[in-house]
Order: C-alpha cells, then sequence, then structure tokens
C-alpha cells in the first residue's frame, strides 16, 4: 500500500493549488521514509504490502 500511496501522496501535493510543490528534498525524505518502511516490515517477518496482497486480503474477509 505504502508505494502507491506514496505516488499519490507526490502526485496530489504537485497538484494542489495552495500547496506548493515538494521539493527534491521533501521527496528523497518520502522516499526514505518508504525505505525504512519496508526494512522494518521485512525485519518482523510482515507480508510484504503489495496491490496483490491487498486484493487477495479482502476476498478472504
Amino acid at each position: 500500500m505504502r508505494p502507491l500511496n506514496l505516488n499519490l501522496e507526490l502526485i496530489v501535493r504537485e497538484c494542489a493549488c495552495k500547496a506548493p510543490p515538494l521539493g527534491r528534498d521533501e521527496k528523497a525524505a518520502l522516499r526514505r521514509a518508504d525505505e525504512a518502511e519496508r526494512a522494518f516490515r521485512v525485519s518482523k517477518g510482515y507480508e510484504k504490502d503489495t496491490l496483490w496482497n491487498r486484493i487477495k486480503a479482502c476476498m478472504r474477509a
């Protein structure tokens, strides 16, 4: 879910009329945060957070 959210967050922030576009440093910080979250999930043994895994989880529920 996070990679998709990161891309959407970047698009929304860049397209918003009131908010200034994200700078290079802000985009890099978001990418580092995403990588850190991914590394944390791997270290804890969590299942990868992908679109297909989310779809499977919704179908199971």
